[in-house]
C-alpha cells in the first residue's frame, strides 16, 4: 500500500538529492513527490512504497516528519471535467482531500492519488 510522508529540513543545496540516496539505499521506491522551500525551509511530500521505513531513515537523518499515513489511488479516464467529476463525489460524501499527486498518464488514463481524511469513505465511491 502506498503511504505519504511529509518532511520538513532547512533548505539547502543538495537536500532533495540526499532524500532520493538515502531512501534508494533503503530500498524505498517514491512513487511521485511534491516539494518546495518557503523562509528557508524546504517541506517535501513524498508518496512511497513503505512509509514506515521511509520515516526512520529520514528521521534519522535530521528531517523532522510531520506525517505519514495512508493514500488513496484512482484511475480516472484522462478527459477534461474528470478530476472535478470524482472530487466532488468526495466531497458529496464528506470526504475532504488534503493532498493530490498526478502519478502517471497513459493511454487515455490518468493514475491519481490523494490524501484524504476518511480512507475508509473513499475507497468506497
Amino acid at each position: 500500500m502506498l503511504e505519504e510522508i511529509i518532511v520538513t529540513v532547512d533548505d539547502r543545496p543538495g537536500v532533495l538529492a540526499d532524500v532520493g540516496e538515502m531512501l534508494g539505499r533503503s530500498e524505498v521506491n517514491i512513487q511521485t513527490l511534491c516539494a518546495f522551500t518557503h523562509q528557508g525551509l524546504a517541506r517535501i511530500h513524498l508518496i512511497v512504497d513503505d512509509g514506515e521505513e521511509a520515516g526512520e531513515v529520514l528521521a534519522s537523518n535530521g528531517f523532522k516528519v510531520e506525517a505519514t499515513r495512508a493514500v488513496l489511488t484512482a484511475t480516472l479516464d484522462d478527459r477534461p471535467g474528470e478530476l472535478g467529476r470524482y472530487c466532488r463525489r468526495l466531497a458529496d460524501a464528506g470526504v475532504t482531500i488534503s493532498g493530490a499527486y498526478l502519478a502517471g498518464r497513459s493511454a487515455g488514463e490518468s493514475e491519481l492519488i490523494f490524501a484524504v481524511d476518511d480512507l475508509d469513505v473513499a475507497k468506497t465511491l
